[in-house]
């Protein structure tokens, strides 16, 4: 009958413990994990990455529509997730050093426990290396959000100068070069949005640039402006509420990894427990 560790036959001696074990921890064990958890996702996100493509196409009407491209890249991220930890997880489990003085409860919470290392350990490194990668793009969007930040306190920045420079010359004559007027307005825009509306005057002053250039209406030329802020605060409440539900996922996929790799952690020490053999595998004639 195969015993966990822990458990001695009868009229067998346990074997001997030489030294004081330092740490119940075999952190060899969990850094070899974590290198294969990684390397496994790093392979089935290559190989996921040339699914994708293989499914999008530039030309409209063809490659797979954004609901179902959607759910297939959430999928295949569970995916990629659960089976690197697992293999992690049970690696470290079945390599893990015996420890004789824990009943075969504590054995199985301490391979558990390795398997929970290996992905805490997994999901550092990751955060390391995506924070790294991104370093820049992360130092520009400061740089954005301090320039924002200064404009809506009143401090000095020469971004904040741009609207009030800009007022400063507008003219009755509407017969602007068109790029600077487009310029001009993109700008009243962005501030209008980053202040949560548009002022009166500003909104006269667009619809006077807007019907002079298209020839409409100023009431028709007005509604135009309504109507890109009304679709502006749209896409930003888009933006927001998928946000949301991204990091909601995120964080459960993540969460599955963790009860992944402590369940495959404890099968690993099972199976090393049990001298479970997998010579049949690896056995190549």
């Amino acid at each position: 009958m195969a015993m966990r560790q822990g458990q001695v036959a009868a009229g067998a001696a346990a074997p001997a413990v030489t030294g004081e074990i330092r740490s119940y921890i075999d952190w060899a064990a969990v850094i070899a994990g974590t290198v294969l958890s990684s390397a496994i996702s790093l392979v089935l996100l290559t190989f996921g990455a040339a699914i994708g493509l293989s499914m999008v196409s530039p030309f409209e009407g063809e490659g797979a529509s954004g609901p179902v491209f959607a759910v297939a890249l959430g999928l295949w991220v569970l995916w990629v997730v659960v089976s690197s930890f697992m293999a992690g997880g049970y690696l470290a489990g079945r390599m893990r050093r015996r420890a004789w003085d824990a009943t075969p409860h504590e054995v199985e919470v301490r391979d558990g426990a390795h398997g929970l290392s290996v992905w805490a350990l997994g999901i550092l490194v990751a955060g390391l290396m995506a924070a790294a990668g991104v370093s820049g793009v992360v130092r520009g969007g400061a740089e954005v959000g301090g320039g924002l930040a200064s404009a809506g306190a009143g401090k000095e920045s020469p971004e904040a100068f741009d609207y009030a420079v800009d007022s400063l010359f507008r003219s009755a004559d509407q017969r602007v070069d068109p790029a600077a007027a487009r310029g001009e307005v993109a700008r009243i825009l962005a501030r209008s949005a980053v202040r949560g509306g548009i002022a009166a005057a500003d909104r006269t002053y667009i619809a006077r640039l807007v019907a002079a250039r298209t020839g409409v209406e100023p009431l028709e030329a007005e509604r135009r402006i309504d109507q890109v802020m009304a679709d502006a605060k749209k896409a930003a409440d888009t933006a927001r509420r998928t946000g949301i539900w991204t990091a909601f996922l995120a964080a459960a996929v993540l969460l599955t990894g963790a009860a992944a790799a402590w369940w495959a952690a404890s099968a690993g020490g099972r199976h090393r427990d049990e001298g479970t053999d997998f010579s049949r595998f690896t056995r190549w004639r």
